[in-house]
């Protein structure tokens, strides 16, 4: 296993099966496993940085039930308040069976303004993403106060800027929930961190960040990523040379 780190972050190249055995207590974990397998089957999908239409299957592989069971267990052994678990609707259930002893709290929901319409036209589109939200023993507190459930962010990054990884979330997003769930200073878990952005948002907040991704390729692009932004700039300023007029947090 290689671990990368930095300020206010580390990364851990491997599987999370193997990985997180090996960590101690967080406070938080924000995830976003892969897809199911009936997610996976081959459909018109947006080319990255295209916006061109072509038949193709995800790029990695679906989570197995495995992951799901082993996964689960290790969050409720490690966390200390909030546990938040990106899914499909038809896999909420899952998660939250494999998620206990932790309290099931409420599922909520990403809505997509801008998500892809059902092309074919023969059932309704897929507009949103659920959160299975649980927590640890203990008094729920969050920083949301009555609001509702339902985080309405675009599916696409503002100017148009293409996603690194295909299932990126908009880092508008991943902001929005770690305000409302984390306080400054904590520890947020992505056993799932894909390129990222969860990352980027703990950052950006004042959040430690702990990451693990095992595909060397997407794990090489968060790092360079988490680099970027503790040194106020992006991944494509940096990669063009340009240099911050602030070194630091933005």
């Amino acid at each position: 296993m290689r671990v990368e780190r930095g300020n206010g972050w580390e990364m851990h190249l491997g599987s999370c099966l193997d990985v997180l055995p090996t960590l101690g207590p967080v406070d938080h974990v924000i995830t976003d496993p892969p897809y199911e397998t009936e997610a996976h089957t081959k459909q018109r999908r947006p080319k990255r940085g295209t916006g061109v239409l072509a038949v193709e299957p995800l790029s990695f592989p679906p989570l197995t039930e495995n992951e799901r069971r082993v996964s689960g267990a290790e969050f409720a052994r490690l966390v200390r308040r909030w546990c938040l678990v990106f899914c499909q609707v038809e896999a909420a259930m899952k998660w939250r069976e494999s998620l206990a002893p932790l309290r099931y709290v409420r599922t909520c929901v990403w809505y997509k303004p801008d998500g892809t319409p059902q092309l074919t036209g023969d059932r309704p589109g897929m507009g949103y993403e659920s959160i299975v939200v649980c927590h640890a023993a203990g008094a729920s507190r969050w920083n949301g106060g009555g609001s509702c459930g339902v985080f309405v962010h675009s599916a696409r990054w503002s100017g148009g800027t293409p996603h690194d990884h295909p299932t990126e979330k908009p880092c508008s997003l991943m902001l929005d929930l770690v305000e409302k769930f984390t306080d400054e200073g904590e520890v947020i878990l992505d056993a799932f961190a894909g390129s990222g952005t969860t990352g980027i948002a703990c950052l950006r907040l004042g959040r430690r960040f702990i990451g693990i991704e095992k595909d060397p390729r997407y794990f090489d692009l968060a790092c360079e990523r988490l680099r970027a932004e503790e040194q106020g700039s992006t991944l494509r300023a940096r990669r063009a040379g340009q240099v911050a007029l602030f070194g630091g947090s933005r």
